[in-house]
């Protein structure tokens, strides 16, 4: 019998996903990816902050909440709709459009089909999505959303996520700010007469600088 060679189990699974995400970028720590919401195999969803802890291959992860860690897979659902040991990332398109990763690579993201996006990032590694904490928001033509000093300028487009009650504003689709102040914007052409009264939280990032690009939902700390 001839000799048997051996087979790199490692380097073949690395070539079957791809290049790996940069470890740099995952993990707790401030400026790396976020987990936007996570449901384990016992329990509800969780859309506190979660991360991840390391790659299993392109769209299985290791993921916690400080509590409970587990491999899960990585979907394109949103908020709401995720099934037992599953996870979703949320991004934002250059036209202030929320979606969902499908696959993450090293350099690259796969949103919601066949299509790879660059996300934008720093020298250091961390997502450069600016993200900014809601408040408020008034049920009122149009809706006025209060987020201190959250810089940004009348024409931006954003996304918004997250929010507690008013949950209309939880969609994929873009804001336009307009009419801003130091702590509040208005929703351009948004009435919100109708709308649930809000409650508690939400996330508006802005959307990416460079046309074809996405940011990354982020970690605060």
């Amino acid at each position: 019998m001839g000799n048997t060679i051996p087979v790199d189990l490692e380097r073949q699974r690395r070539n079957k996903m791809g290049r790996p995400i940069n470890k740099k970028h995952i993990g707790d720590g401030a400026g790396k990816i976020q987990v936007t919401a996570v449901k384990f195999a016992a329990g509800g969803e969780v859309t506190t902050e979660s991360h991840i802890v390391n790659q299993r291959s392109a769209n299985k992860f290791t993921v916690t909440d400080g509590s409970k860690t587990e491999v899960c897979t990585l979907v394109n659902k949103s908020i709401g709709g995720l099934g037992a040991s599953e996870f979703c990332i949320n991004v934002t398109d250059s036209d202030g459009v929320t979606k969902q990763i499908t696959k993450m690579y090293n350099r690259k993201m796969q949103l919601e089909g066949s299509t790879r996006h660059k996300w934008s990032r720093d020298a250091s590694g961390a997502s450069t999505a600016i993200e900014k904490t809601i408040t408020g928001a008034t049920a009122a033509n149009p809706v006025v959303i209060t987020s201190a000093g959250h810089g940004f300028s009348n024409g931006d487009k954003i996304s918004i996520s997250k929010v507690v009650g008013m949950v209309e504003l939880n969609v994929e689709t873009a804001f336009t700010i307009a009419n801003k102040a130091t702590n509040t914007f208005e929703l351009s052409g948004v009435d919100g007469s109708s709308y649930t009264a809000y409650t508690s939280g939400g996330i508006a990032t802005k959307a990416a600088a460079t046309s074809g690009s996405i940011v990354v939902d982020a970690q605060a700390s």
